[in-house]
């Protein structure tokens, strides 16, 4: 007879939270609200591990969670009737928060197939009658199973002892048994002490950013923790079949969805505050947004409106032009982040296309400035840019953008009152940021037209050359304009992966057009099948998981606690410091530059004349894509310590400028 053994916690069964001291957190929050404990949750998790040890130290292997509430009355000055209704209120706190472990269930049923006969072994302070119901309620148990649990014997697996009396008791050699189990420790080095076959299951124990989020459990109240289980539970429930797909799962889970949530949660908040009865998620970030919003919303009994509405600098900018003032409609035409944003390599076609007017119709006045026909296509130089300047302030050239702008402004009107937005409900608009300029846009398209919009909800806001401070936008991670949030948490590109992460299945949104009594939107694609293609299902499907199972219960977390410290924690642990696996993953991304007229990959390995371009102009090398550290960590072993070379030479060279007299430098210069 052959045996398959398997331990119970994070191998069969797991909690929604990251770690049992974050369940005692749970369970000291619930007894201090209802009045069983005259001390802080906090205070309560420091007396129950240390009423653990003692009881440990005290009885040995064969302590129980009866022996520990004997510690524990004695140190909370507990009542008989006070420590067991505590100890009933643990256990049933245990069972509301156990899920099962999917994969398990496989490994098990295979086991059952070849004829093996399965056991369960848990170093564990629980009765075992209340383990046993765990695993029958969860499918795990089948008649004939049998259960070893550790105060039930007073032998540990930790030791080998508690093997050592399974195979006693079962009649079979090390060599008939297989453990399965989570820890190094007691699992894998207790069973090979007893010589059985051990086979590590580390898929329950927590990766690098769920411990990061659970690190952050007392400061966020449990927030961070439920965060971190939740996470746990999305690379065990969503199966993958690459490591690709392993790499995009599991960085969704522990890095994207706690980001998104985080924020989200923070804008239901807000609108609950200032008693918002609509809230519109705006295309394209504001999908993942929406979707997200929508599922919480529940968990929290929260009534509000929740809308997507399509717009886009493109879209909005150009009608909103007629609502304003000549002054102002020309302050807002050179916008350095509307029509002459030269973040990407454009053409004069590209930027007038952002005002919907073709060369040809200005041919006159881009002469003027020295463009010639033969100039309108090809890829203009910065220095090009800054000439096309002028020819926005030319009276005819300005007469037209107006022109195109009213009849824009007609359309996008009657999409506007479609959707909602024209009528009296206090309502805000929710956008990832990060001058906040759509908003701008609607609302002055708004305001001219007798609506409001009370407010504008955003993940960052940067701050613009005119030092907007207005009251009717506010920025939840950072904003610059006040000099708030965490605005350096990522380098001057941090940005990136959160419209990475907020990508949408859909193409920009170029204008609107109307369809008998509709008015859709008209995209640059109907879908945005490279985002999709490169793994977009997969990642929301891990955000959306997540988000289901992301514990919210009033009574055991707080939903509005900051979690920001703790996003910016796993931000930063994968964005500078992803895995090559990761790197090659999420660098595949394709990155669509400027107004989404290119699309480029996120991040590529490091050749090596990259590396000796650096050590020349002593600046590192960005050629290969706007994420520095994804691209390091693709590249080849040998790059990667040449680039970490390159990084102690500028420290060098930099420590070398700081100690050369100034008078040295101008003389030289």
């Amino acid at each position: 007879m052959h045996i398959s053994s398997f331990d119970v916690f994070d191998t069969v069964l797991t909690r929604v939270v990251g770690t049992p001291k974050a369940f005692f957190l749970l369970l000291g929050k619930q007894l201090a609200v209802s009045t069983l404990i005259n001390c802080t949750p906090e205070a309560f998790v420091h007396a129950r591990t240390t009423a653990e040890f003692r009881a440990y130290a005290n009885v040995g292997e064969k302590y129980s969670l009866q022996q520990i509430y004997t510690e524990l009355a004695i140190a909370l000055r507990l009542t008989d009737e006070q420590r067991e209704k505590i100890m009933h209120l643990e256990c049933a706190l245990e069972s509301q928060l156990i899920r099962p472990i999917p994969i398990a269930r496989d490994i098990i049923q295979a086991a059952r197939n070849q004829g093996k006969r399965v056991v369960f072994v848990s170093d564990m302070y629980l009765p075992a009658e209340f383990i046993k119901e765990q695993l029958v309620r969860h499918s795990f148990w089948e008649q004939g199973d049998v259960l070893y649990v550790s105060n039930e014997y007073g032998k540990s697996k930790a030791t080998g002892q508690l093997f050592r009396e399974l195979l006693s008791r079962e009649g079979v050699s090390p060599a008939q048994v297989s453990h399965y189990g989570n820890d190094l420790r007691v699992d894998v080095q207790g069973a090979k002490k007893v010589g059985l076959k051990v086979k590590h299951f580390s898929e329950g124990n927590l990766n690098r950013y769920e411990q990061k989020l659970e690190s952050h459990s007392y400061a966020t109240e449990g927030l961070s923790s439920a965060m971190a289980g939740a996470s746990r539970l999305v690379r065990l429930q969503v199966p993958v079949s690459s490591s690709k797909e392993e790499a995009l799962r599991d960085v969704a889970a522990g890095v994207v969805a706690p980001t998104l949530v985080g924020y989200v949660l923070w804008v239901l908040q807000q609108a609950q505050l200032m008693g918002l009865k609509k809230l519109y998620f705006v295309s394209r970030d504001g999908q993942i947004l929406l979707e997200i919003a929508r599922r919480l919303v529940g968990k929290l009994n929260f009534s509000c409106e929740l809308r997507y509405i399509y717009g886009s600098r493109l879209s909005w900018n150009l009608p909103a032009v007629v609502s304003l003032d000549p002054q102002q409609a020309l302050e807002m035409l050179k916008r350095p982040s509307w029509i002459l944003d030269g973040t990407s390599t454009l053409s004069i076609r590209d930027f007038l296309a952002r005002v919907s007017i073709a060369p040809e119709e200005i041919r006159d006045s881009l002469a003027a400035v020295g463009f010639k026909e033969k100039d309108w296509s090809r890829i203009l130089s910065r220095q090009e840019v800054q000439a096309l300047h002028p020819v926005l302030d030319k009276r005819e050239v300005s007469e037209l953008i107006l022109q195109k702008a009213q009849q824009k402004q007609q359309v996008l009107m009657k999409y506007l009152e479609q959707e909602g937005l024209l009528d009296s409900t206090p309502k805000g608009l929710v956008d990832v940021g990060w001058y906040g300029s759509s908003y701008d846009s609607l609302a002055a398209l708004l305001n001219a037209n007798g609506a409001t919009l009370d407010i504008g909800l955003f993940y960052g806001l940067k701050s613009n050359s005119q030092g907007n401070q207005s009251d009717s936008k506010k920025g939840y991670f950072f904003d610059q304009r006040t000099r708030t949030g965490f605005k350096d948490v990522l380098p001057e590109l941090g940005i990136v992966p959160l419209e990475m992460f907020c990508s949408a299945d859909h193409g920009t949104v170029l204008s609107f057009t109307e369809e008998g009594e509709q008015v859709r939107p008209v995209f640059k694609e109907e879908r945005n099948q490279r985002i999709i293609d490169w793994g977009l299902p997969l990642v929301r499907k891990a955000v959306y998981c997540f988000t289901e199972n992301l514990l919210l219960n009033a009574s055991l977390v707080n939903p509005w606690a900051d979690v920001r410290e703790a996003s910016a924690d796993v931000l930063q642990s994968f964005w500078l410091n992803p895995s090559e696996t990761e790197a090659k993953a999420w660098g595949d991304f394709p990155w669509e530059a400027g107004h989404s007229e290119k699309t480029n990959s996120l991040a590529q390995s490091y050749p090596w004349r990259s590396v000796a371009k650096s050590f020349l102009t002593a600046r590192l090398a960005y050629q290969q894509g706007l994420w520095f550290e994804g691209s390091i960590a693709q590249s080849a072993p040998s790059i990667q310590k040449a680039m970490k070379g390159f990084r102690r030479y500028r420290r060098l060279l930099s420590v070398i400028k700081s100690k050369v007299p100034t008078k040295v430098l101008l003389r030289k210069a």
